[in-house]
């Protein structure tokens, strides 16, 4: 009897913990949301959709700034069909590319968005490897992973408590994400505390918090994680024998794509200056961006050449926020209507 009722306490004890975490955590809501994490499992349910898409679709691709600052729900308002949105936090293009080339029959609209720094940096390679993860996760998936993922939406969607990525933010809230923020002596140099500073919604599309443009404060805090290594990537003249190799990459796959009949749009999003010099500085446009837009041959949107593209100012240096993010979306599909890239369905 004793035991059941040590059972029953124990039990009754972890609810009311449970639930104090969850109402903790809930009252910050300018930091953490309810809502499916974006992990290979959710991108696989939309790479899904490129085997069903048509010469009148479009998919898009490239890293959080094209996250960040494209909206397809903006974007179906205006065109009238909502794109397929692959963008991936964190990792370059270019696995995504070869993999929609190498895999698929699409021959629509490709929106390749362009983050320099993450698509033509020697370090990329890990970074490739980390994508190519996401594609292997998309062919190989098991029914006992498809099953997970479906039992694990309704908690994801209702629990705040359970916010994490498998990019492990500094500010998750799963237990490895915790035990980071305790510091135990200066053993090893410190690594950049990356933060989350937004959530998805079921599109991928990547909302930034209102944190991030109501406080200053944290917004800093992103802004000094990108000071703490973008001043100490070497300059264009150390890696200039590595780069045009890393460039070329890009080149086949997309040859390949335009032969069937499909179309690449690149979009180089914003960077702020406290940003962009060091672009500037590493992998100047007129070298690498200029020489990738005439490797390629296709229609180019540079934000130094659109007025539009570069009226919005960047919290953090490097996405929009998102209300910012609409209106860009919407300018930009206006512009590859008037500019008749695009064609409007509605």
């Amino acid at each position: 009897m004793k035991l059941k009722q040590s059972l029953l306490i124990a039990i009754l004890l972890s609810i009311i913990s449970l639930a104090a975490w969850e109402i903790h955590w809930r009252s910050k809501p300018d930091y953490y949301r309810a809502n499916l994490e974006d992990d290979r499992y959710l991108w696989a349910q939309h790479k899904a959709k490129v085997a069903s898409a048509t010469e009148n679709d479009v998919v898009i691709i490239g890293s959080s700034r094209t996250g960040f600052d494209f909206n397809t729900h903006v974007w179906e308002e205006v065109q009238g069909s909502k794109p397929i949105n692959l963008s991936t936090n964190g990792k370059p293009p270019l696995p995504f590319l070869e993999d929609i080339v190498e895999n698929t029959d699409f021959n629509g609209t490709l929106i390749l968005g362009v983050t320099p720094l993450l698509c033509f940096s020697p370090g990329v390679e890990q970074r490739n490897l980390e994508a190519k993860m996401w594609v292997e996760h998309y062919h190989n998936q098991t029914y006992a992973q498809k099953l997970g993922f479906w039992v694990s939406k309704p908690l994801e969607r209702n629990l705040v408590m359970l916010t994490s990525s498998e990019l492990k933010f500094y500010n998750d809230l799963d237990l490895k994400a915790l035990i980071n923020t305790i510091s135990i002596g200066e053993r090893i140099p410190p690594a950049p505390k990356f933060l989350n500073f937004g959530y998805n919604d079921e599109d991928r599309n990547l909302i930034m918090f209102s944190s991030m443009v109501t406080k200053p404060e944290f917004a800093e805090k992103v802004q000094n994680v990108w000071n703490s290594f973008l001043p100490y990537i070497p300059d264009y003249e150390v890696i200039k024998d590595v780069v045009p190799t890393i460039i070329e990459k890009y080149q086949e796959p997309a040859k390949k794509f335009k032969a069937r009949g499909g179309k690449i749009i690149l979009v180089r999003h914003k960077a702020e200056n406290e940003w962009n010099m060091h672009t500037k500085r590493i992998l100047p446009k007129n070298k690498v961006w200029d020489k990738f837009v005439e490797l390629l041959d296709c229609p180019a949107y540079h934000f130094e050449d659109y007025g539009f593209m570069s009226k919005h100012t960047l919290p953090d240096w490097s996405h929009m926020n998102a209300e910012d993010a609409k209106t860009y979306t919407a300018d930009l599909v206006n512009q590859l209507i008037k500019d008749k890239h695009l064609q409007k369905t509605n």
